[in-house]
């Protein structure tokens, strides 16, 4: 069984679809009405959901879990040895730090479980 070299974990769909629903509220609103502030930020809040549709929240590699930002650049790097990892709860923790939390990532547990298993037979 071949598994992948990084797994990538996503913004679960349903904070960005609200967000969407919202933002097309507003730019309907706006079109009723007439230009303001809240067109504006209708754009911004299409922008963001749409990007959390796309955009990955973090890529977790054989030694390090790298979270992203909306914009797709890396803000932060954890290191890990395999040892130093739990799952738990639908959360991710290194070093008993919350690294990645369930209730905004879309965290498939038996594949997160599979992946770690497969780094440490490989070390």
């Amino acid at each position: 069984m071949n598994q992948p070299s990084e797994l990538e974990v996503k913004y679960k769909k349903m904070y960005p679809i609200f967000i969407l629903i919202c933002s097309i509220l507003i730019l309907y609103t706006s079109l009723l009405v007439g230009f303001s502030l809240n067109t504006i930020t209708g754009l911004i809040l299409l922008l963001v959901s749409l990007l959390m549709l796309t955009r990955t929240v973090a890529v977790i590699t054989q030694n390090e879990i790298q979270m992203r930002n909306l914009l797709g650049m890396t803000v932060k790097v954890y290191s890990y040895t395999p040892d130093q990892i739990v799952v738990a709860n639908n959360n991710i923790y290194v070093n008993d730090k919350k690294v990645i939390s369930g209730w905004w990532a879309d965290i498939n547990i038996q594949e997160v479980k599979a992946f770690f298993l497969q780094i440490q037979e490989e070390n």
